[in-house]
């Protein structure tokens, strides 16, 4: 039995709070946490779980039909599971179900599918976004998450944490 559980009358009932134990394991009730605004218009993320020594962070991303095509940089791998609609470019298209991995240091620009797109993501290292000179627009990192984050109020299920 999971310490989120308990057991009453022979059945299991889930507490519906977050949970951080003194292990460092943790359960989010993601459906608790605001959408934060990220980086780009028409796009939000839940922070989920992050580690500061290597630039690594998980989150729900939600980017809207219509947000603008913006060329950015991976400078570490970015994995994700596309939970609902998709996006497409040079190299490819995925759609809800599918799994990808985009290698550190790749450069692209992701347009979003009619109907949006929702993934969880997984990063390793920060991203670089760019303006149309190729001047760098911005770096979006794991203390930018975290920061933007708690500007947010969305970042109570991480507090006691523990987190490098």
């Amino acid at each position: 039995m999971l310490d989120t559980e308990t057991k009453q009358d022979g059945k299991f009932h889930k507490r519906d709070k977050h949970e951080v134990w003194d292990d460092g394991s943790l359960i989010v009730k993601t459906e608790q946490v605001p959408w934060t605004e990220w980086a780009l218009p028409g796009t939000r993320f839940k922070l989920l779980d992050y580690n500061r020594n290597i630039s690594y962070v998980v989150f729900l991303l939600k980017i809207d039909a219509d947000a603008t095509p913006t060329i950015h940089k991976h400078i570490g791998a970015a994995n994700a599971y596309i939970l609902q609609g998709g996006f497409y470019y040079d190299k490819g298209g995925v759609r809800e179900g599918d799994y990808f991995v985009e290698a550190g240091g790749v450069s692209h620009t992701p347009v979003t599918d009619e109907d949006g797109c929702l993934l969880l993501g997984f990063g390793n290292g920060a991203i670089a976004g760019f303006n149309e000179d190729g001047s760098v627009a911005g770096i979006i990192d794991v203390d930018w998450m975290i920061d933007a984050a708690k500007a947010n109020n969305a970042f109570a299920h991480l507090e006691n944490a523990v987190r490098s």
